[in-house]
């Protein structure tokens, strides 16, 4: 697979991970990946919001199937992070936007602000050993 701006954009938020104004944060995962049927796109990724203890509270990944699917590219639901849903991979932005556009959509739900406190990146033992980020 040819990979073009937007999946290097995309690429460039592995690791990333972003406090929110109201005690969230904001976690990534992207890294390339040999293509296959499962991942097409040649990528393996996972954005997630936690809230401030850590506990899962959305996420978009294709880090592990879902039961009785086909599907490897989903979405974990806003508060429902154990039942995901098929997500339609067409690209890095669209992803990237998506992704954001859930958070700023489920901090409006709470009545919490969606703004950014700080940004770093996660060191290598702060990483988990898989992509998958289970809550």
């Amino acid at each position: 697979m040819i990979f073009d701006e937007a999946m290097d954009r995309l690429l460039a938020y592995n690791r990333r991970r972003y406090w929110l104004t109201n005690g969230r944060c904001i976690r990534s995962r992207v890294r390339r990946c040999p293509i296959s049927h499962a991942r097409p796109h040649g990528i393996r990724y996972a954005f997630t919001l936690h809230d401030v203890q850590m506990v899962r509270l959305l996420g978009f990944d294709n880090a592990h199937g879902i039961p009785r699917r086909q599907a490897y590219d989903h979405r974990h639901r806003f508060r429902r992070p154990g039942k995901p849903v098929p997500y339609d991979f067409t690209g890095g932005d669209d992803l990237i936007c998506d992704f954001f556009g859930e958070v700023e959509r489920a901090c409006r739900l709470e009545g919490v602000p969606f703004s950014f406190d700080a940004d770093e990146t996660e060191l290598e033992h702060e990483a988990d050993d898989d992509d998958e980020i289970v809550a």
